[in-house]
């Protein structure tokens, strides 16, 4: 039965703040979800807090500062921007950055989702991810549309990105009953997820032929991201969030931060992970 869930918004290396959170919640051995659902960044933190690797997913997020996996130069030239073969071969055989689990510490059992999107509909896949098939999947919900073009061959479906297709899967958590859920976000927690820069820049973005693809794929994103914010901030009768947002803008980018700018974000979430667990306890204290 699932009564609470832990949802983890996406946001590239923004998910550093994520990483502070989660290992704050380790620290504290506070792990009372029943269902844990993330989308690109925010599944690999999952996964970490899944597996409790404490401080697995800070620096497997360090590891994306390196050269090899941010180029932007290669989108003129039809590559890969972000080299996700490079950084999943990492993760899975450096010694270095292996992600530190078992077929033991991360089963079916961890009821653990990664959201990624179907290539051509947008439509949501919600992965039931575990030991087995983490990878895959991890690098589906991961897949960033134009700067990782191929996507990820999931069970026969071409996927890509969770993002375009629910950014804030809070609905969907709710829909799998859960009443109490916990967000953590990687922009303000009054951010609606609109980016008018692109609005601004249709006619620049219309020499490009992928344009109208981008373009609708925004617009899927923005009208799932409302829809989430909306359910948020008005949820049904009988369901807590509880939300967990940065307190001011984060310094990192989605890609090209450096490592102590990632490490000053990490520090904050670490610490509102720990403010938020606190005052949960306070209230259940104070509720019994």
């Amino acid at each position: 039965m699932i009564n609470s869930a832990l949802v983890a918004e996406g946001g590239g290396q923004k998910g550093i703040f994520t990483a502070g959170v989660l290992d704050a919640f380790l620290e504290q051995k506070f792990t009372p979800f029943d269902l844990k659902v993330g989308v690109s960044a925010g599944a690999q933190n999952l996964a970490a807090y899944c597996a409790r690797a404490q401080q697995y997913a800070q620096t497997a997020i360090q590891l994306t500062t390196e050269q090899q996996f941010f180029r932007p130069a290669r989108f003129f030239t039809g590559g890969n921007v972000i080299d996700l073969d490079w950084y999943f071969h990492e993760v899975q055989h450096n010694g270095k950055v292996r992600f530190p689990t078992t077929p033991t510490s991360l089963t079916p059992q961890s009821n653990f989702y990664a959201v990624a999107s179907h290539f051509d509909s947008f439509a949501p896949h919600y992965l039931h991810t575990w030991h087995d098939n983490m990878f895959a999947h991890l690098k589906a919900s991961s897949a960033i549309p134009f700067l990782y073009r191929p996507g990820v061959e999931v069970q026969g479906q071409g996927l890509m990105d969770g993002g375009v297709a629910d950014p804030l899967p809070v609905r969907w958590a709710h829909e799998q009953g859960a009443k109490t859920i916990w967000v953590i976000r990687t922009v303000e927690a009054h951010d609606d997820g609109k980016m008018p820069i692109l609005e601004r820049l249709k006619p620049i973005m219309s020499r490009i032929n992928q344009s109208p693809r981008m373009f609708a794929m925004y617009h899927h994103y923005q009208r799932r991201y409302a829809q989430a914010v909306d359910f948020m901030n008005a949820p049904p009768e009988g369901v807590n969030i509880v939300q967990i947002a940065p307190t001011r803008p984060l310094h990192s980018m989605v890609l090209g931060s450096d490592p102590a700018t990632l490490q000053d974000d990490y520090r904050l979430g670490f610490e509102l992970g720990m403010d938020a667990v606190q005052k949960w306890q306070d209230a259940s204290a104070y509720a019994g």
